[in-house]
């Protein structure tokens, strides 16, 4: 993408350091659902705990099956929308649908549940 895009890194929780970037007009849905684009059953620090841990982790268990919708429209707006019964925040504010057109200017916070965060971010240009 010559322009660069949007990208969601985790930093919090079991996405802490996975990096997803978003391609232009593709739906993609986060949450723990192996069907979602963005499972975070499949991310590295999940699968690193045994059984027990996973079974024991009920911040894990705060993010929906299918949690959140994230939608890029080029030239740089980013879609989300809440799907989940515990909330998504922005920057710390809970959302049920929104649209971000400054995210080349600044960074934004996404968190899932009561833990899970990511950095949204415009990355190249």
């Amino acid at each position: 993408m010559a322009d660069g895009g949007p990208m969601l890194i985790g930093v919090k929780g079991v996405v802490s350091g996975e990096r997803f970037p978003l391609l232009a007009n593709q739906e993609v849905l986060v949450g723990r659902s192996r069907s979602c684009e963005i499972c975070l059953g499949k991310c590295r620090r999940w699968l690193q705990l045994n059984t027990a841990q996973q079974e024991a982790d009920d911040e894990f268990n705060s993010v929906s099956r299918k949690h959140l919708r994230v939608i890029f429209r080029p030239p740089d707006t980013v879609e989300l929308e809440d799907l989940s019964a515990n909330g998504t925040f922005l920057d710390g504010q809970r959302l049920q649908r929104t649209r971000i057109t400054d995210l080349k200017q600044r960074a934004r916070e996404v968190r899932l549940g009561t833990r899970e965060s990511f950095r949204l971010e415009w990355r190249g240009e």
